[in-house]
């Protein structure tokens, strides 16, 4: 019997997600990115405020292959601004201006997040 219940969870995991997934996997990686772009607003050196902003990068190149299965229009051009901002900030010229970006970008992530929670409520 639990081989069975095992066999079942596994087939439906595999079932292809729907779009309010994939929405729900661009917030939850939009989050990731607040979290790390935080850290990098907090660090208290050059090498890991770059650290942190490439993760911050490395998590808004998830986001935007996320958005090719989310409608949520409203945030696509905002991801496409935050994205270069980051690629700033991972690969800054100096301390200030690496400094300059991670908050633009950090700022600009709690409006996506706003965004995107506006779209879900809109959505239910």
């Amino acid at each position: 019997m639990n081989k069975l219940i095992l066999l079942f969870l596994f087939i439906v995991s595999m079932v292809p997600a729907t779009n309010d997934d994939d929405c729900s996997a661009v917030y939850n990686r939009a989050t990731y990115a607040l979290s790390h772009s935080k850290k990098a607003l907090k660090a208290h050196n050059f090498d890991h405020q770059v650290y942190y902003s490439g993760k911050t990068l490395e998590a808004y190149k998830k986001i935007a292959d996320g958005m090719k299965a989310c409608d949520c229009k409203n945030a696509a051009e905002l991801i496409l601004d935050i994205t270069m901002d980051a690629k700033k900030a991972a690969d800054p010229v100096d301390w200030a201006r690496g400094r300059y970006y991670s908050k633009k970008v950090y700022l600009n992530t709690q409006e996506l997040i706003t965004i995107l929670d506006l779209w879900a409520e809109s959505h239910e």
